[in-house]
């Protein structure tokens, strides 16, 4: 009986050289990803091997026979040394043509460029790659290195071009330009002498399997043992392994796969789309899945849950899931889903939402108000993530259960009731300038005055959290009428003193008496580094049409002050739906 899994110790001469050295990298795989950081580590460990190492055991590749009639074996683990040493190959061949023809006589195991080439290629009538990259990436592979002459022509690819983890042209590109680089500062007889290490003592074991299915299984174990795999790639090669157990036939077992592919595809760039990695967005999916904390790794977890179903319903799920998220969560422009997006615990607010939107949950609107409403108190508060995480696994329970959002609001009520809105009104009425709600708190504000706001970075320097009355106000004579007031500390860091500006016009206003800030403010001001336009933010033009109107006599003052705490506090009575009526009596006095 065959074995189902044989390995074989073999040079890289062999690996490249032998009569069954035809290799392809199926769909499933991912594109070529290497970077100058494991090129670098890859050459650094061989030529330093070379000089003190008679041999180099440089890993492992996993091939298994493909399910459809070929010479070629599947490369299931692998692909990137295979294809690294490929473009190493292709650039020995174009910079130094005549490679080691002046000692080929006296030294039997010296390559030259005839074996190189037919590493490359196989010599034979058909002259067939020793190397098929994917199907759709083959043309940029053929143009950019197996054609002659075209590996040592490329300059290397700016930083921005090799972020693109889905198309591998610059990363051919840059692995090119790396290995013509390292060959032309060896020259060519030091090169060769590299050639003949590489070729002849450098070694791979090459496990050759009967079937994909047991290749994958094969490399799930040694991913257990230290393969640098992610998440989605296990969960990718486990949904293909199930395709290939659960179909006999070869054309319905291609188009299967042709199909998951296809819709693992969709998957990818909804990653690329939302900036977000598709192992974030398998988590997010196992706990709409599990509506539990994790035991298991998430691997583990998802192999659980998805073992029964059929693999491409699981994939088709899945893009489903993903398309809520990027059409109606990250493209949804509006006040409330922008508030969302300050939140800290964004993988658990992000999961209650996508559970509500992918259970078709009917009172959803009103939902979002609720909940928001309920981790933003928490947040205030200052409870941590430990504090709400049953309580928001209990909500997705609860969503997919389709109970009403009468019941779901009395559920998150009694959370509330714990003290947390009456730690949030404490922490709402002192300094809140520092902490790291002050600024999403006010954005939210900004967005209730504008009916299609745009959204804030909350990382955006150029936003300032601006104080009207500047905690340096005592070095300037024009707010010498705040140094008589003893409470006025207490006040600085408050909503009675906090609003937001651009940081041109923050920079204009700094610490300047009141008249010269509105000036600022308004885009009047002769500051040299004051726009000429008014502040765009609706809270802080509140305070220049007051000045305007001569409201206060034209000042910031005891009245001013109070009147804008008075403000600020029905503002967030209305975006949290608590009574502040206690802390809004709160008077600054003289």
């Amino acid at each position: 009986m065959e074995d189902i899994f044989k390995p074989q110790s073999l040079t890289i001469k062999q690996l490249f050289g032998n009569a069954d050295a035809l290799y392809q990298i199926p769909r499933y795989q991912r594109p070529y990803s290497w970077g100058d950081e494991q090129l670098e580590k890859l050459w650094d460990d061989i030529v330093d091997a070379k000089d003190n190492d008679p041999n180099y055991f440089l890993g492992s590749v996993i091939t298994a026979k493909p399910q459809d009639a070929s010479n070629y074996i599947d490369v299931v683990d692998g692909q990137q040394r295979l294809t690294t040493l490929l473009i190493l190959l292709c650039v020995y061949r174009d910079l130094y043509p005549n490679i080691n023809n002046n000692i080929l006589e006296s030294d039997p195991f010296a390559i030259d460029s005839n074996t190189i080439k037919t590493s490359i290629k196989f010599n034979d009538r058909f002259q067939r790659l020793r190397l098929k990259t994917h199907s759709n990436h083959e043309t940029d592979f053929n143009n950019i290195v197996l054609k002659d002459g075209a590996s040592t022509k490329h300059k290397r690819p700016l930083k921005k071009d090799l972020r693109n983890d889905e198309d591998p042209k610059f990363k051919f590109i840059n692995t090119a330009a790396f290995f013509t680089q390292k060959l032309m500062d060896l020259g060519e007889a030091e090169a060769g002498a590299f050639i003949n290490y590489l070729f002849n003592s450098v070694k791979i074991i090459r496990i050759d399997c009967q079937s994909v299915s047991f290749a994958i299984k094969l490399f799930q174990v040694l991913n257990d043992r230290g393969l640098d795999l992610s998440n989605s790639d296990l969960i990718k090669s486990y949904l293909i392994g199930r395709i290939h157990k659960l179909y006999d036939d070869d054309e319905v077992k291609r188009q299967k796969e042709d199909q998951f592919m296809d819709d693992w595809k969709f998957c990818s760039n909804i990653a690329i789309d939302t900036e977000e990695s598709l192992n974030e967005l398998f988590v997010m999916y196992e706990y709409y899945l599990l509506g539990d904390n994790p035991k298991k790794s998430l691997y583990d977890e998802l192999v659980a849950l998805l073992e029964h179903k059929d693999p491409n319903d699981a994939i088709s799920e899945f893009k489903s899931f993903l398309s809520h998220y990027k059409n109606n969560v990250y493209n949804r422009k509006d006040a409330m889903m922008y508030g969302f997006w300050y939140l800290p615990w964004a993988m658990y607010w992000r999961t209650i939402v996508l559970t509500a939107l992918n259970s078709n949950y009917p009172d959803y609107e009103e939902f979002l108000k609720v909940f928001k409403r309920y981790y933003y108190l928490n947040w205030i508060a200052g409870n941590t993530l430990s504090k709400i995480k049953q309580t928001s696994f209990n909500i997705i329970k609860l969503i997919k259960e389709k109970k009403g959002i009468k019941f779901i609001t009395a559920e998150l009520e009694k959370h509330l009731a714990d003290n947390v809105i009456d730690r949030a009104i404490d922490n709402l009425d002192k300094d809140i300038y520092f902490e790291k709600w002050c600024k999403p708190l006010l954005f939210m504000i900004e967005y209730n005055q504008q009916d299609n706001p745009q959204f804030f970075e909350i990382w955006d320097r150029t936003i300032q959290t601006e104080h009207i009355l500047p905690r340096a106000f005592a070095k300037n004579d024009d707010w010498a009428f705040f140094n008589d007031v003893e409470t006025i500390d207490n006040w600085m860091n408050t909503g009675a003193n906090l609003t937001l500006l651009s940081g041109s016009k923050n920079l204009a206003a700094s610490n300047d008496g009141f008249d010269n800030k509105m000036k600022a403010y308004d885009g009047t001001g002769n500051h040299s580094r004051t726009d000429d336009k008014i502040t765009s933010f609706k809270i802080t033009q509140n305070l220049v049409n007051d000045y305007k109107a001569s409201k206060y006599n034209k000042q910031w003052n005891i009245e001013s002050m109070n009147a804008r705490w008075v403000w600020f506090c029905e503002e967030v009575e209305n975006l949290l739906e608590i009574d502040l009526s206690e802390i809004k009596e709160t008077q600054l006095e003289m």
